[in-house]
């Protein structure tokens, strides 16, 4: 074993900031090559046959043709017809920044668009900039930043002392840790430049154009959008720059293009409530059981600030959350709501009680709530009786464990890939070493073709090189040499998602992909002063307090990265006959219901359709969302059966009787 070395390749700033990646000349014909999925597919998927990846390769710049190229990552889920409709379903992901080819959000996929495949195929894409298609990643950075340099005791604890120091003579309010996070970004932005990326071309029309690329390579007539939250503004862009490619859009919890999104936001979360409430009084028995609910809210909201109610023993909340919570303040009645989103279904019957209970100081409907420990069948299993619906639900716990056994099948494909054993053998090698010698090898491969190297099969051989020796470097060495090209690229997916197991900045949305559209098309046409008057004339203010820090860390972050607006005719509604399915949670917390009904101004052929109980995604949790879906995109023109959503409304837990 060689001596470990001091210098880190991701953190040689000066080196990173002085080599330039030549551009790539290649001729635009936006060639397509069939590829191994990059992940773990889904049950019941069998590659080539009802799936297929590939790559696509296309300018990054569509104003240059002949300048660098990027590679994008695409799969088709084929229909399951014999003679499938000739045009297809494009999904289009949320984020901006979201994989459509990660591992769960291919398995959501396949589920939610089953019924689209009884008729037709289905597309998805890796947007430019996302996981799989030249990834704007910064969790390297981060990692390194809070891991190594932040700590105390570490010799490289100072050089991001400079980055810093600008930082806090530009912002000089911040808080130390968003200037240490704004210090990283700084420094990401400056290596993802570096490794050649021009970060303003990763941006809506160029994914649209991408889209109308990539369909009409793969054969393609007119398509069929399915866009979910961002996803729906890129599909509004389609629509607008490319009409005669688009055979019908749903548009899924809606941002509009017109929207100034970092002013609406700081009501994303009293709106959703507001909504709930409505609910409330709209239902008799829930109206007479809870009186003037809303203002009895703003009070309780008041009461927690000043004095909030402790729980009896610490509690961790439904995922996606994992902090433990020891009291109930008005965040924690928040991250409640939040939850909702998520849970739409199952929370909103109780928020009502919830409410006059925590006024009484009582706590124990939250807690269950909020653990989800009040509605969970896990601690009452069901019963089996010998009738058809016992059976029919033995014959689903079976699906359900085949699904399981054909999905670990899957994993041990992928991990016996060349790549993934190649990359499971340098943790090996880590593994080995004192904890501090090993916690640096690993850092020092996560940033392998991150900085001033491309990522190809000579870097990983100059890495082998320079970290290791002997008999280990040798077998490494050899098993690089005998990769295919396609395995060499996949050995830089599997570090990144090995990056994001580390540091969850890029875990669900690559971060730079994100900056770069959100500085460019979203913060722009937003303006401090205005998110702030929202703030202060809200009925709860308590529900837009996160909101407002989080645009004014957006605002922040885009006065120095490193993109320009984008011109003031995106930012103007499309003006649309193609038919088109709006569909809106009411519980959404992300995407409120006032974008909902906002993007129907340019619509001349839109159907805006309301679910209840129901959040972000409504495709996503809700059957009655899939039907409306289906039996528009099977005859756009007909009017849709919307009776499903009567029954969507909560059934209110009324208060005890005396």
């Amino acid at each position: 074993m060689k001596p470990i070395h001091r210098t880190l390749p991701l953190l040689t700033l000066a080196a990173a900031l002085a080599t330039q990646i030549p551009a790539i000349a290649q001729t635009p014909r936006y060639p397509l090559t069939v590829i191994p999925c990059p992940t773990v597919l889904p049950p019941n998927e069998v590659e080539g046959e009802t799936i297929t990846c590939g790559l696509f390769t296309v300018p990054e710049n569509y104003a240059e043709p002949n300048g660098r190229q990027i590679d994008l990552t695409y799969a088709v889920l084929h229909s399951r017809s014999l003679s499938p409709a000739p045009d297809p379903i494009m999904d289009l992901r949320g984020g901006p920044g979201g994989s459509t080819l990660a591992s769960s959000a291919l398995e959501t996929r396949a589920k939610i668009y089953e019924p689209q495949r009884q008729t037709r195929d289905i597309i998805v894409l890796d947007q430019r900039g996302t996981q799989f298609s030249n990834r704007l990643g910064c969790a390297p950075v981060v990692l390194v930043t809070t891991k190594v340099l932040l700590d105390p005791d570490s010799q490289y604890a100072g050089t991001l002392d400079p980055l810093r120091e600008q930082m806090r003579s530009r912002f000089p309010n911040a808080e130390d840790d968003a200037l240490e996070a704004y210090a990283a970004f700084d420094l990401c932005a400056r290596i993802l430049e570096n490794q050649g990326n021009d970060l303003s071309n990763y941006n809506t029309p160029n994914s649209a154009q991408d889209v109308v690329n990539l369909t009409a390579a793969l054969g393609y007539g007119p398509i069929n959008l399915y866009g979910i939250s961002y996803g729906t503004y890129l599909a509004q862009r389609i629509m607008a720059n490319h009409p005669d490619r688009v055979r019908s859009a749903v548009l899924d919890s809606t941002v509009p293009v017109q929207a100034n999104k970092y002013e609406a936001i700081v009501r994303d979360i009293e709106v959703s409530f507001l909504n709930l409430v409505e609910d409330c009084e709209a239902d008799a028995a829930c109206g007479a059981g809870y009186p003037n609910l809303s203002d009895r809210t703003v009070a309780l909201l008041n009461q927690l600030d000043q004095a909030p109610l402790p729980l009896a023993e610490p509690i961790t909340p439904l995922r996606p959350l994992t902090t433990p919570i020891d009291r109930v303040s008005a965040a924690e009645f928040v991250t409640l709501i939040t939850l909702m989103n998520n849970y739409p279904g199952q929370i909103a019957p109780y928020m009502p009680l919830i409410v006059q209970e925590l006024e009484q100081g009582i706590t124990t409907t939250f807690a269950g709530v909020i653990t989800g420990a009040l509605f969970s069948t896990a601690a009452n299993p069901p019963t089996f009786e010998a009738s058809p619906e016992a059976y029919r639900l033995q014959a689903r716990d079976f699906e359900a464990k085949a699904e399981d056994v054909l999905r670990a099948r899957a994993a041990a494909a992928e991990t016996s890939r060349p790549a993934s054993r190649w990359v499971q053998q340098i943790r090996a090698v880590a593994d080995t070493l004192p904890e501090s010698e090993g916690v640096l090898l690993l850092i020092n491969f996560f940033g392998v073709g991150y900085t001033e190297t491309p990522r190809n099969r000579e870097t990983l051989l100059a890495f082998v090189a320079e970290e290791l020796e002997g008999d280990t470097a040798a077998t490494l060495t050899a098993a690089v040499q005998a990769m295919s090209e396609v395995e060499v690229r996949h050995v830089y997916d599997v570090v990144s998602a090995l990056t994001d197991s580390f540091s969850p900045v890029d875990a669900d949305i690559t971060t730079g992909m994100f900056r770069s559209l959100d500085c460019r098309e979203l913060v722009p046409f937003s303006d401090p002063a205005q998110t702030q008057t929202h703030y202060e004339t809200m009925l709860m203010p308590q529900l837009g307090a996160g909101r407002v820090n989080a645009a004014q860390q957006a605002y922040n972050l885009c006065s120095f990265w490193p993109v320009e607006a984008a011109p003031a005719g995106e930012h103007a509604p499309i003006n649309s006959s193609i038919p088109t399915l709006v569909l809106q949670g009411r519980y959404d917390v992300q995407t409120n219901t006032e974008m909902g009904v906002g993007v129907m101004e340019g619509l001349r052929n839109g159907t805006f359709v309301e679910l209840s109980s129901t959040g972000h995604g409504a495709i996503v949790s809700s059957q009655c969302a899939k039907d409306i879906g289906v039996a528009f995109v099977n005859d756009p023109d007909r009017t849709l059966d919307t009776s499903c959503t009567a029954d969507l409304f909560p059934e209110f837990v009324l208060p005890p009787t005396e």
